[in-house]
């Protein structure tokens, strides 16, 4: 009779671990993917090729993976989403947050924090 219990303990600490899983988040999925940035603080980026010379895309792949071409901070890191939270990471550090206000198919509305400054942004994949 010891066994059944031992199963349901280890079933139980496994529904614990696995059932609060990051997928349960609604946005963990819809942020997938690259997207390009195509509006910066109410600006659309192609009007602006001296400011924006090359397309800025940001990617979030599962795992945790981020990588942002484009911009003064290219390079790879890694992310944690939490509801509409998304913390960026790179060389260790948090380098900014994004706040993600929607995600409608393929266009997403985000607010940029870094440091005291935030910017809006929207992308599209």
């Amino acid at each position: 009779m010891k066994l059944p219990r031992y199963l349901l303990q280890h079933f139980a600490i496994l529904l614990m671990v696995f059932g609060c899983s990051k997928e349960n988040d609604p946005y963990a999925r819809q942020i997938l993917g690259t997207w390009e940035i195509t509006h910066y603080d109410g600006r659309v980026v192609a009007d602006h090729p001296a400011e924006f010379p090359q397309p800025r895309t940001i990617t979030f792949q599962a795992g945790g993976a981020f990588h942002e071409t484009g911009t003064s901070r290219d390079g790879y890191g890694s992310y944690t989403i939490n509801g509409t939270d998304i913390t960026v990471y790179m060389q260790g550090r948090v380098a900014f947050t994004f706040k993600i206000l929607s995600i409608q198919g393929n266009t997403a509305f985000l607010d940029v924090y870094t440091g005291s400054s935030v910017v809006g942004i929207k992308i599209k994949k």
